[in-house]
């Protein structure tokens, strides 16, 4: 579904002033239906700049971004964005939001990755160091990739009481306000929670994306079915964990001729030796 354009909000703005007058749960209701594409891009192009540009001690602690300092590291940031953006391709046309894609790695060992709206994509090295091949990594980005195309961070946020706070300094066109909130909500934005049908919906949409893209679909299952709990700890806790998400994408790849022939081709399209290649750099 495409989210109303600028020029149409004008309306439902001054439907979201009377609802909020009147006391209604307008942001935690429907009003995220009425962020454009154009409100999510500035959203998530205010939390980038606040996290690259951040003087905080404990936001360069947390969210270190990635610093290529030789030939490899710039190989690798390459590979991670180039990947990025031919999984971007798969999405069909009416999917895709106008705006175009970020993808950063953080520089920490953690087993994470995760996005806000406006399409700004994160991925730790820990996770990538834990992975074994690259249809584990396209699996990854392709669920975050679809958790942005579903528009399901800014429907989260709508449901959290600070967030949707921030929806309304968006929606109000303050620049000026909208950087000071977003510094304010920083950690909460980097780890926001949706709901399980959220993460199923991102699971099935990241498979898709990456076996059209002639990677085993399978990625992201034997991912998450070869680490323990505890080493999903950060993951999980932006990410649901659910026992039957493996066996949920096994069963779709099950459904599809195409997917069920790269995964029984995994020893071409795992992608294993290109991407130990490339990610060898991190083990120095």
């Amino acid at each position: 579904m495409r989210l109303p354009k600028a020029k149409t909000l004008l309306p439902l703005l001054f439907a979201a002033v009377m609802l909020s007058r009147c006391g209604c749960d307008f942001f935690g209701t429907t009003g995220a239906l009425f962020v454009s594409e154009a409100d999510e891009e500035k959203l998530g192009k205010s939390f980038d700049s606040t996290l690259t540009n951040s003087d905080s001690i404990k936001a360069k602690g947390e969210y270190p971004v990635f610093a290529a300092k030789s030939a490899d590291s710039l190989a690798l940031q390459k590979y991670v964005q180039d990947l990025g953006q031919e999984l971007l391709k798969a999405v069909p046309a009416d999917d895709r939001p106008d705006y175009a894609f970020h993808f950063t790695l953080i520089d920490k060992n953690v087993i994470n990755a995760f996005a806000v709206p406006g399409g700004y994509v994160y991925i730790y090295t820990g996770i990538i160091k834990n992975m074994k091949d690259e249809s584990e990594l396209a699996g990854v980005m392709g669920h975050e990739i679809a958790h942005v195309t579903n528009h399901h961070y800014r429907d989260a946020m709508a449901k959290d009481g600070a967030m949707s706070l921030l929806l309304q300094v968006l929606l109000g066109n303050d620049s000026g306000k909208l950087a000071q909130m977003v510094g304010q909500t920083f950690y909460g934005l980097a780890g926001l929670k949706v709901s399980r049908d959220n993460e199923a919906e991102a699971d099935f949409y990241g498979t898709k994306y990456s076996g059209s893209t002639g990677r085993n679909p399978l990625g992201i299952a034997k991912f998450f079915g070869r680490m323990p709990k505890d080493g999903l700890a950060a993951m999980l806790s932006t990410h649901p964990a659910s026992e039957s998400r493996v066996a949920d994408v096994q069963a779709e790849v099950a459904k599809s001729t195409s997917l069920t022939a790269l995964a029984n081709d995994s020893a071409n399209t795992n992608f294993a030796s290109r991407f130990q290649q490339f990610t060898a750099v991190l083990k120095k």
